[in-house]
C-alpha cells in the first residue's frame, strides 16, 4: 500500500483504460426518433453494461464465470501485518523514517517492546472476525515493501518468518484456517523491496547521491543494475512458490510495479515483465528462479507464471498487467455513476494500513458510509485491519467491524450476490443494487425524510414492496410513468442506511433472448473454435469469427417465433476500432427488413447498444466495412424484447 502521506491515487493508474472503456453502451447515431424515443408511457429500465476481457502484454483478463465470485461476495477483509508492525507506525515507517534495512531487522531479532514476537498470531481468530463482519474473503500481506515474507521462500537472499528467530510459515497456516472457514483465500505480494538500494536505481545509472537505503562503503562503485537483478530473481522465486505451495488461490493482490517510488506500475512493467512471457534478452534475467511454459518452452512472464498453477485467479493490475479488477484506493465516499466492469473499494480503518500504535478508529457511520456507496455503484468493499506485533487486531477495530456485520447481516438480501444499480446513484441521498426480479432502493443521510419515489420500473408490474429490515410490506402507488411511490417508511433502525425492496413480475433488467438459441453464420473460424454460437453463448469472453478478413459476412440468430423487438447490442471483438455494419429482421429467413444501419459508422466504442423496433424471428448482422487488422468477429450479441433507456 502507498504511505499513508502519499497524495491519493498517486501513482495508482490503471494502465489498461481500454480494459474499462471497452465496456461502455453507446446509442447509434441517427437513429429515427421512432426507434430510440418516441415511446410514451414507462421509461425502460437502464441495461447494465457489459465488461468485455482484455488483453494485455498477452494475456487476457480473467472472464466474468471467475471474477463473479468477487462481485457477489461484496466485502472482504484486508489484514496487513509484517515486521512493521513491532514500530507501531505504519507499514511505511521504514521508508518513511530512512531506517537502514540493517537496523530495521532488530525489530525482528531484538528483543524488546517494539519486536515484531508472532506470539499470539490465530489465523482463525481473523477468519472469525472477517465473517462476524460479513467478510466472504479475506486478504494477508504475504510479503510488503519491507521485503520480510510471512512464508518460506528458498532464494538465497530472501528474508522470512520462515528463518530464526520465528520459523514459521505464517501463510500456510493462515490458508488453512480461512478455507477452513468457508471464505475465499486471498494473499497480497508486494515486488518492492527497501532491502535494495538497486530498486531506485535498475538500470545502473550514475546517481547524484546513493539511494537512503544503501549501506556501503563505496556508492560510485556498487553494481546497483546487478543488485536490482537479485531482487528480481528473488520475486520470480517467492512468486512461484506462492502460487504451488498451497493450493488454489482466489485472489492475487499485487501492490507495487512502480520502480524508484515514481510513475504508474505499468512504467515499470519493462524490468519486472508482469505478463504472460519474459523477454529472453531482457537485461534482468532471473536465471533457474523463473519458469517455462512446458508446451513452448518460452519463459514465463510474472502473470503467466501465475496462471499457469493457478488459472482460476483473479489479480489486481498494481504489477504492471492489466489485471481482473480494479481498485479504488482510500477512506473517501465514493461518488459518481456505477462502474463498468469488477471494481474493488480498498480502505483501511485505524491510521496507516499496518498496526499504528495510538491511531484513532473509523466510526460506524464512516465505514457503513464508504461501504454503501461502494456497494450501490458495484464495487467489492476490501476493509484493512493491522494487528500489532503480537497478531491481535486491536479492539476497537473489532468491536466497529461487529457493528458493520450485524448491519449486514440484517439487511443481506440488498448486498450479497447483487449488482449496483440499475439506476445511477444521486450522491449522498439514494442508490440501488438489484437481483432477478427484486431491486433495493437505499437511503442514505442526505434524502429527505417521508415518501420516496423510485425511477421507473419500465413495462414490469409491482408485486411487492418491503422493508428489509422489518420485512413489513409498504403502501405504495405507481405512477402512469412506472415511477413507484413508496410511504410508511421507518428510517430510524438503520438512518445510515435504510433499505427498501421493490419485487416485480419479472426481471428488473431486460433480458437478452437470443441467449442459448440457434446461431449461424456464412462463415466460421472453425480451427481456432470461434464459432458461430459464441457471439450468443452470455459469455464475452468467447467470440465468433469470419474465416478471413473480408466483408460481407454474417451472423444470424434464431429466436423460435416471430418477436416484437426493441433492440439489440453488439460488442466486437476489440475496442478501438472502427466495425461498419447492419442489422436486419425477417419473419421466414427470407425477406428481411432493417432494423438498423450503420454502414457509415464512425463509432470505435467496443459495445454498440441499439434501440430499434420491429417484428423477427430471424436477426441478422452483416458486417459492411472493417479497420485494418480486424476481422468480422463478435463476442456477444444480444436481442432484447422489453424497453430499455
Amino acid at each position: 500500500m502507498p504511505s499513508s502521506s502519499e497524495p491519493p491515487l498517486s501513482r495508482r493508474h490503471f494502465l489498461a483504460g481500454a480494459a474499462a472503456a471497452g465496456a461502455l453502451s453507446v446509442l447509434p447515431a441517427g437513429l429515427s426518433t421512432s426507434t430510440a424515443d418516441a415511446a410514451t408511457g414507462p421509461t425502460g429500465v437502464p441495461l447494465p453494461a457489459l465488461r468485455v476481457p482484455q488483453t494485455d502484454m498477452g494475456l487476457t483478463q480473467q472472464p466474468d464465470s471467475k471474477v463473479g465470485w468477487l462481485q457477489d461476495a461484496k466485502i472482504g477483509l484486508f489484514i496487513h501485518w509484517g515486521v512493521y508492525a513491532g514500530p507501531a507506525q505504519g507499514e511505511w515507517y521504514e521508508r518513511n523514517a530512512q531506517v537502514k534495512p540493517s537496523v530495521y531487522r532488530n525489530f525482528l531479532t531484538d528483543t524488546s517492546a517494539q519486536q515484531f514476537t508472532a506470539d499470539q498470531y490465530d489465523p482463525a481468530a481473523w477468519a472469525q472476525l472477517a465473517k462476524d463482519m460479513g467478510a466472504k474473503y479475506v486478504v494477508l500481506t504475504s510479503r510488503h515493501h519491507e521485503g520480510f515474507g510471512l512464508y518460506p521462500n528458498s532464494h538465497p537472499n530472501a528474508w522470512t518468518s520462515a528463518q530464526a528467530p520465528l520459523n514459521r510459515d505464517f501463510v500456510g497456516d493462515y490458508v488453512r484456517a480461512v478455507r477452513a472457514a468457508g471464505l475465499k483465500v486471498g494473499l497480497y505480494y508486494s515486488p518492492i523491496d527497501w532491502r535494495y538500494p538497486g530498486y531506485y536505481d535498475v538500470t545502473g545509472a550514475a546517481l547524484s547521491s546513493p539511494p537512503w537505503n544503501f549501506e556501503g562503503t563505496d556508492p560510485a562503485h556498487f553494481d546497483y543494475k546487478a543488485n536490482a537483478t537479485v531482487m528480481k530473481e528473488e520475486v520470480y522465486q517467492a512468486v512461484k512458490q506462492l502460487v504451488t505451495d498451497y493450493g488454489p488461490i482466489d485472489d492475487l493482490w499485487w501492490d507495487g510495479g512502480w520502480l524508484a517510488e515514481k510513475g504508474s506500475d505499468a512504467d515499470g512493467a519493462f524490468f519486472w515483465e508482469p505478463g504472460q512471457y519474459r523477454d529472453p534478452g531482457n537485461q534482468w534475467p532471473v536465471g533457474g528462479y523463473g519458469e517455462t511454459e512446458s508446451s513452448t518452452g518460452k519463459p514465463l512472464g510474472l502473470m503467466g507464471m501465475v496462471r499457469a498453477h493457478q488459472p482460476n485467479i483473479v489479480v489486481t493490475p498494481r504489477a504492471g498487467w492489466a489485471g481482473d479488477y480494479q481498485v479504488e484506493e482510500g477512506g473517501s465516499v465514493p461518488t459518481g455513476p456505477v462502474r463498468t466492469g469488477a471494481v474493488e473499494k480498498a480502505f483501511t480503518i485505524r491510521g496507516a494500513w499496518g498496526y499504528t500504535a495510538g491511531a484513532t478508529v473509523m466510526s460506524y457511520g464512516d465505514i457503513l458510509a464508504v461501504v454503501v456507496n461502494s456497494l450501490v455503484r458495484n464495487m467489492t468493499t476490501i476493509i484493512n485491519v493491522g494487528p500489532d506485533r503480537h497478531g491481535v487486531v486491536p479492539l476497537d477495530s473489532v468491536a466497529v467491524l461487529h457493528q458493520v456485520g450485524a448491519f449486514l447481516s440484517d439487511v443481506g438480501e440488498s448486498v450479497y450476490n447483487t449488482r449496483g444499480g440499475p439506476w445511477n446513484p444521486v450522491d449522498g441521498q439514494v442508490g440501488y443494487t438489484y437481483r432477478g426480479s427484486t431491486f433495493y432502493a437505499h437511503l442514505l443521510p442526505g434524502q429527505a425524510q417521508g415518501a420516496f419515489t423510485t425511477p421507473s420500473v419500465g413495462d414490469a408490474q409491482v408485486s411487492r414492496v418491503y422493508d428489509v429490515h422489518t420485512k413489513l410490506d409498504l403502501p405504495h402507488t405507481v405512477s402512469a410513468d412506472g415511477r413507484v411511490t413508496i410511504t410508511g417508511i421507518d428510517r430510524s433502525a438503520h438512518p445510515q442506511d435504510t433499505v427498501l425492496a421493490v419485487v416485480l413480475d419479472r426481471p428488473v433488467v431486460a433480458t437478452d433472448i437470443a441467449r442459448g438459441k440457434p446461431t449461424t453464420a456464412d462463415s466460421q473460424e472453425s480451427n481456432h473454435g470461434n464459432l458461430a454460437v459464441n457471439a450468443t453463448d452470455g459469455d464475452t469472453s468467447t467470440r465468433w469469427c469470419a474465416a478471413d478478413g473480408n466483408t460481407g459476412h454474417w451472423l444470424r440468430v434464431d429466436l423460435g417465433t416471430a418477436t416484437a423487438l426493441t433492440g439489440v447490442r453488439v460488442a466486437w471483438e476489440f475496442a478501438g476500432k472502427t466495425y461498419r455494419y447492419r442489422i436486419e429482421g425477417s419473419t421466414d429467413g427470407s425477406a428481411w427488413s432493417a432494423l438498423v444501419d450503420r454502414t457509415a459508422n464512425t463509432d470505435t466504442s467496443q459495445v454498440h447498444t441499439l434501440p430499434c423496433t420491429g417484428s423477427a424471428r430471424y436477426v441478422r448482422v452483416t458486417v459492411t466495412g472493417l479497420d485494418a487488422g480486424c476481422w468480422a468477429s463478435i463476442r456477444s450479441f444480444e436481442v432484447f424484447t422489453r424497453p430499455f433507456s
